[in-house]
């Protein structure tokens, strides 16, 4: 949260967005950063397209966002940024009164807002709050993606606003991605029209079980790694697929305990809260294909596969049978998919993990730069001939850069994985890794 005297404040609205995982995340983030601060404070959360739209138009952009996420449909994530300025005017107006209907029933003294869609809404909205109210709230709009002169989703919107509604406008930020010889004055007046005083600089904002391995160095001895399941479909097709290799593992009522040894090399594909269903089967075929090359390291390959339901298709039954197909499948590698988490089984694997292959969403990449203690993955759903960066949405991009270039990120593809995955495995043993310095965030 900004530098406001927020011991005075008794309400927060937090407005978020279904729109994308990390939105929600970072607002989650927040909110538990304030709570933690100030336990006396109340917390007001509104979902922008699930509270505030008509709710059959709230749920198609939902799903339009997540289906192409699934897909891996790059022009179709591509094209929901460049429409969001058509969407800022056709809703306008209705953001406008159920933001201006909010602010007055709950009496708001200071707005978070995670999301892009608009802006301008809710700034009018607020101005005429703080007339009749004879108050002074701001809106502390939360930079989600990481600052580079391609996050114009949120960006634009505040640029395009009148000098004086940019007045009311916060924003919170990581440090951004600079030019040669270009300062952050200039950036930040470039992208958004703000000066570097109205930005609220923080290292990252991450959700509270991330912040308890900040800084960490990996445990000399074995680490304890729980991960949670749904139904019983789900256990008894991830144990089916673990039990092939040489993980240890207890399963109790709702959750399997793992028992991580310091020299095996444990990798973690996420592909985002909606993961790409082909890309995250090729990658695991090739992580397969890697552990024969490699018999004597034990390795576990934990994937996210999204949930499961008992008696369907999906792709965490297509990942746990991958061990069961598998001709002469390598008995030092242990395949663990897994369902949607809570935030500390995340946190502990993005830690623990030697490699962990990922999107390059804001959200993601900050949890990354605050645990990440291995190598960072970037996916890409570049084609044969493409650029790596030609499969990436154009504000991601930015910031697969941003990771390559202060945190050392490479970007990859199924096609591309295995020779730079081998190259890590020849050349540092997971101790190594272990006890490696730890870069500094950006």
């Amino acid at each position: 949260m900004s530098n406001e005297p927020v011991v005075e404040l008794k309400r927060v609205l937090i407005i978020t967005s279904s729109g994308g995982g990390g939105l929600l995340q970072t607002a989650n983030a927040k909110e538990q950063e304030i709570l933690a601060r100030h336990p006396k404070i109340q917390i007001v959360r509104r979902d922008l397209l699930k509270d505030w739209l008509w709710k059959p138009m709230g749920l198609s952009f939902i799903t339009f966002w997540n289906v192409a996420q699934m897909k891996g449909n790059i022009s179709a994530q591509t094209f929901f940024g460049w429409g969001q300025f058509i969407a800022d005017i056709f809703l306008h107006p209705v953001i406008f009164f159920y933001a201006l209907y909010t602010l007055f029933k709950e009496d708001v003294d200071h707005i978070i807002d995670t999301q892009p869609l608009c802006t301008s809404a809710i700034v009018k909205a607020l101005r005429i709050y703080n007339r009749k109210r004879n108050k002074r709230v701001k809106l502390e709009k939360v930079l989600v993606d990481l600052p580079t002169k391609k996050a114009t989703h949120f960006f634009r919107p505040i640029k395009k606003l009148s000098a004086k509604n940019r007045k009311l406008v916060k924003l919170t930020s990581i440090a951004p991605l600079l030019e040669d010889g270009e300062t952050a004055e200039e950036f930040w007046q470039t992208t958004c029209g703000l000066s570097e005083k109205d930005i609220n600089l923080e290292e990252v904002y991450v959700r509270q079980a991330f912040q308890q391995f900040k800084g960490k160095q990996r445990p000399k001895g074995p680490m304890r790694m729980v991960i949670r399941y749904k139904n019983a479909e789900e256990i008894r097709l991830m144990a089916r697929s673990f039990e092939k290799g040489s993980i240890a593992a207890k399963i109790r009522p709702g959750e399997v305990e793992f028992t991580l040894e310091p020299t095996d090399r444990v990798v973690t594909i996420l592909l985002g809260s909606q993961p790409a269903f082909d890309a995250t089967y090729r990658y695991a075929r090739k992580f397969v294909a890697l552990a024969k090359e490699f018999p004597k390291i034990r390795s576990h390959l934990f994937v996210f596969s999204a949930d499961h339901k008992e008696g369907e298709e999906s792709l965490y039954k297509r990942v746990a049978e991958i061990a069961a197909r598998t001709k002469n499948y390598p008995t030092n590698l242990s395949i663990i998919p897994f369902s949607y988490q809570n935030e500390d089984v995340i946190a502990s694997l993005f830690y623990r993990s030697d490699i962990n292959c990922t999107r390059s969403g804001g959200q993601t990449a900050m949890e990354l730069m605050c645990v990440s203690t291995g190598e960072m993955f970037i996916h890409s759903e570049a084609k044969k001939g493409q650029g790596l960066l030609q499969g990436i949405p154009g504000w991601e991009s930015a910031s697969a850069v941003y990771l390559q270039k202060l945190r050392g990120a490479k970007i990859v593809t199924p096609d591309t994985v295995a020779p730079i995955a081998r190259r890590i495995y020849q050349t540092s043993s997971s101790a190594t890794l272990a006890n490696r310095p730890l870069e500094s965030s950006a």
